[in-house]
């Protein structure tokens, strides 16, 4: 008697699921075909999705999946979440069929029949709150760089009239460049009375700033001049508008009772005044239960930027590894037949890792611990892997700081100058027994 194979099936974890397949006019929504009606469409309104959600209500759907298209979920996303599903935003790339079939109505049993085998894994979203105040911070850095586009025109503008006024002052958005731009759109063309529109902290005398500023003056170039430092102004209005509604979102958000320790740190922006700052390190501080801008080369548009990427609360990564993972610094995990494969991971775009990596970029010419263990890796790789990796320290910091409440403690060079004298003679000594050698001190 032959005994046939037990078959195998995949555990059945969420019985009562659905899947949709997001789409820019319409929405396919898949269920359980014992529900009768498995595939269903939605139209993008407002009244429509409240169908959904309340047909989803009816068959007593508690877990829904849907694709991460666009912008094009965020409105059913948000929907259902106030209607107390618990929704699963998915990498696409997770929910690919085989090739040669394709549709929206096998997409959605597709992502259906995956998620009720739980096969899917969801993508972090911060608190209702930290995605307000990441909408107005993502806001704001898109005025940030139209400003920077305009400033760039504003220097065509000048090098096409041939006033070379950047080769001599560093920054011609500063005190002196902003005062002679405004003088030479209300017409004055001398440029000696130009030059003594010079600030004292400029380093260039003002003979040189005086022969910089004998351009053409031709009246195309001054037209185009004129438009782009008025687009530069409104832009600065703009991001002032964003500060004081990233202020008002962070007092709305929950905070500490215990006032923080105003920061020993010279904190800068070109944005802001220092009161501005200072008060924007209080609120993040309060905000977050941790000073990350005591952390080496971390500053305060770097904490806000994670503040606002992040959150405070990381429960939803089981570990640091989980967390480092997610951001894209750690180490891929690339294995096959017991051997690491070659080339690199799979390219993660992540606003807080990039501007971790910025900060890591930042550590070159810093005197800390971190510092030093950047000029130490940049000793032995690249300057990209380098970045990386103390982007990862950097990261690996942050997660223990917001998991166990506890401060940064500098450690300094020196016990990094100690840990790398130890790891040396450590690894002399390896290399001597093995050569049957022993290391004797010198005297």
């Amino acid at each position: 008697m032959v005994r046939k194979k037990a078959q195998r099936h995949f555990q059945l974890i969420h019985p009562n699921c659905a899947g949709i397949d997001i789409g820019s006019r319409e929405h396919w929504v898949g269920v359980d075909p014992r529900h009768g009606l498995a595939v269903r469409s939605f139209t993008t309104f407002t009244d429509d999705l409240v169908k959904l959600a309340d047909w989803l209500e009816q068959l007593k759907i508690s877990v829904i999946a849907m694709e991460a298209t666009g912008v094009y979920w965020i409105p059913l996303f948000e929907l259902l979440d106030a209607r107390g599903f618990d929704v699963y935003l998915v990498n696409s790339r997770a929910t690919r069929q085989i090739s040669g079939r394709k549709s929206d109505v096998l997409d959605c049993q597709w992502i259906w029949q995956l998620m009720s085998h739980g096969l899917l894994r969801g993508a972090f979203r911060p608190a209702d709150a930290i995605c307000s105040l990441r909408a107005l911070v993502r806001q704001r850095a898109t005025k940030v760089r139209d400003q920077a586009k305009a400033l760039n025109r504003i220097q065509k503008a000048l090098s096409q009239m041939n006033v070379q006024l950047a080769n001599v002052i560093s920054d011609i958005s500063g005190v002196t460049g902003m005062k002679i731009l405004r003088a030479i759109l209300q017409g004055e063309r001398d440029p000696k009375k130009l030059a003594r529109l010079r600030d004292g902290r400029i380093k260039a005398d003002e003979d040189t700033i005086a022969r910089s500023l004998q351009g053409n003056w031709r009246v195309e170039h001054l037209h185009a001049l004129d438009q782009e430092v008025a687009c530069y102004d409104f832009l600065e209005t703009q991001i002032a508008a964003c500060d004081a509604q990233i202020t008002r979102a962070l007092e709305r958000m929950p905070m500490r009772e215990e006032a923080p320790q105003p920061s020993k740190k010279a904190l800068r922006s070109p944005h802001r005044s220092n009161q501005e700052q200072a008060a924007l390190h209080q609120a993040l501080w309060r905000t977050l239960g941790v000073d990350l801008t005591a952390i080496p080369t971390i500053g305060v548009d770097t904490a806000l930027m994670l503040a606002c990427e992040i959150g405070p609360d990381l429960s939803k990564f089981p570990s640091m590894k989980h967390f480092c993972s997610w951001l894209g610094v750690a180490p891929p995990t690339r294995i096959s037949g017991g051997k690491q494969l070659p080339g690199k991971g799979p390219k993660v775009n992540n606003r807080a890792a990039q501007a971790l990596k910025q900060a890591a970029s930042n550590a070159r010419n810093d005197q800390s611990f971190i510092g030093a263990s950047h000029r130490a890796r940049l000793a032995r790789m690249d300057s990209g892997c380098a970045i990386k990796a103390t982007a990862h320290q950097l990261a690996r910091l942050i997660y223990a700081m917001l998991t166990k409440g506890q401060p940064y403690i500098e450690r300094g060079i020196e016990v990094f100058e100690a840990q790398s004298k130890e790891r040396q003679y450590r690894a002399l000594l390896r290399k001597a027994r093995k050569l049957g050698l022993e290391l004797v001190p010198a005297a």
